[in-house]
């Protein structure tokens, strides 16, 4: 059997803590927050060694080191951890191989993929994320409410199986070893494709156990690579200065471009509308829920163009409709005892009612009441504009004579001050830090995979064929 080019192997230690493994997340949380860093660098530099697959055909060889290094150290973590459980001792915080560890990775050949590859890589590995998908999420169940489901997937259920028989019996399953083990080769496979440390594409087979297909017992260890002198510090320091600082990066472009997108949506006079939304009852009146409003002076002093409100509304059966806004203890002292609908939500175009108590009956004309701070009636387009102000409010929807039954198409709509120049700032503050962070995350990535190149065992495709080396002398041979 033809081993791949990308080699997992691991050793179970015995014996094996009872109750270790209950609190091993706990131990684990520094690694956790390595490898978060350290995952997202390596986001970052697949996409660099994509960018010079395609252009130069070659895969830089700091990036394949880096990449190779974080494979290695997430797989003695899942190990140690909640992978397998397979070891007590506790993993090391480096990204170069630890020949002692009983969990190790290896890329046995350095890859110079065709410079398609990074266009198809995700294509051709979709068989293998289906597979692994379904390993991952293979038994669901429903509980509690109906739309409570809870998913566990074969080695999330094999490690709960695993843990349990170390907790009651101090034993450790070996075929489960052998399971997990193989399950989480196969993820380690199909990752290094998809980051082209190799091109040969994975086979589609779960190979089991704790050495790769094709060791012989008689294959000598493999010696740790050299590594380069000099302190990892600075590259550390670059690589979580990077990371850290994607977070805000990302998020000022984010709102920037939100701020862009929001402007563009304002009309003439400056509102932004929401969808048209229908609005039925049988009772006299629908209100809109209690609106609270605080520091509307402070909004027009400070921002221009903010506070205000616009409500269209048309009626859908040819009645005449009333709009308005009321103080709410003045609106519900018109409503009485009169049953009405409160809206609770809205969702896409339908409105959700709540029934407040009371008998549905004709109201006194809204029209002729004098408490409205703003007002409008008509059958088609029958428009009320606000300047908000501070106090208790309900926006309220009824037939404008007062009648039960209502239905009507609402539209509303607030006032947005020009955030042009605000969205362009952040976007661009956005741009700069993102930019920063990503040659922060390339230099601190590309330093530490310097310091880790240990060379593979098998030939560099680009190097050429060896050099011919003369047989030594041979010296006599006496016999006696």
């Amino acid at each position: 059997m033809n081993s791949y080019p990308l080699r997992v192997e691991a050793r179970r230690d015995e014996p094996l803590s009872r109750a270790l493994w209950l609190v091993k997340w706990l131990l684990l949380i520094p690694h956790y927050l390595a490898l978060a860093v350290l995952w997202a660098g390596l986001v970052v530099l697949t996409l660099v060694a994509y960018l010079a697959v395609l252009v130069t055909g070659r895969y830089p060889r700091a990036i394949e080191a880096y990449n190779v290094g974080v494979l290695r150290w997430t797989w003695r973590v899942g190990f140690y951890g909640y992978g397998v459980l397979g070891t007590d001792r506790y993993p090391p915080f480096t990204l170069a191989d630890v020949p002692d560890y009983p969990a190790r990775l290896h890329l046995d050949e350095r890859s110079r993929p065709p410079r398609w590859l990074p266009l198809a890589a995700w294509l051709f590995a979709i068989p293998h994320l289906l597979v692994l998908g379904a390993l991952a999420g293979a038994l669901t169940w429903t509980y509690g409410e109906a739309d409570g489901r809870s998913a566990l997937g074969v080695v999330a259920a094999a490690i709960l199986v695993i843990g349990g028989a170390l907790l009651f019996t101090g034993r450790y399953p070996p075929g489960l070893f052998d399971l997990v083990v193989g399950v989480i080769r196969w993820n380690l496979r199909v990752a290094a494709y998809l980051m082209l440390l190799t091109h040969r594409y994975p086979p589609l087979r779960l190979d089991q156990g704790g050495p790769e297909p094709g060791n012989r017992p008689d294959d000598p260890p493999r010696p740790p690579g050299a590594r380069r002198p000099g302190s990892a510090a600075g590259p550390v320091t670059a690589l979580i200065t990077g990371v850290v600082l994607l977070l805000p990066a990302l998020g000022s472009g984010l709102a920037g471009g939100a701020l862009l997108a929001l402007d563009a949506q304002r009309d003439g006079a400056g509102f932004v509308s929401s969808r048209l939304i229908t609005i039925s009852s049988a009772t006299a009146a629908v209100t809109s829920e209690d609106l609270t409003i605080h520091g509307s002076d402070r909004w027009a002093r400070d921002l221009a163009g903010v506070g205000g409100v616009r409500i269209t509304a048309t009626s859908t059966d040819d009645r005449p409709i009333f709009l308005g806004i009321g103080p709410r203890a003045a609106v519900e002292t018109w409503l009485a005892t009169a049953a009405y609908d409160r809206i609770t939500v809205v969702t896409g175009r339908r409105a959700s009612y709540d029934r407040q108590p009371g008998t549905v009956e004709a109201l006194p004309s809204p029209a002729t009441q004098d408490f409205w701070v703003a007002s409008a009636s008509g059958v088609r387009n029958a428009t009320l504009t606000w300047e908000v102000t501070d106090g208790e409010f309900l926006i309220v929807l009824a037939d404008a004579g007062g009648s039960t039954g209502v239905s009507a198409r609402v539209r509303a709509a607030a006032e947005i001050p020009d955030v042009t120049p605000l969205g362009a700032t952040l976007l661009i503050v956005g741009g700069a830090l993102t930019l920063a962070a990503l040659t922060l995350i390339i230099v601190g990535g590309v330093g530490l995979g310097r310091r880790h190149d240990d060379p593979p065992s098998g030939p560099d495709p680009g190097s050429g064929p060896p050099e011919h080396v003369p047989p030594p002398d041979r010296q006599p041979v006496t016999v006696t």
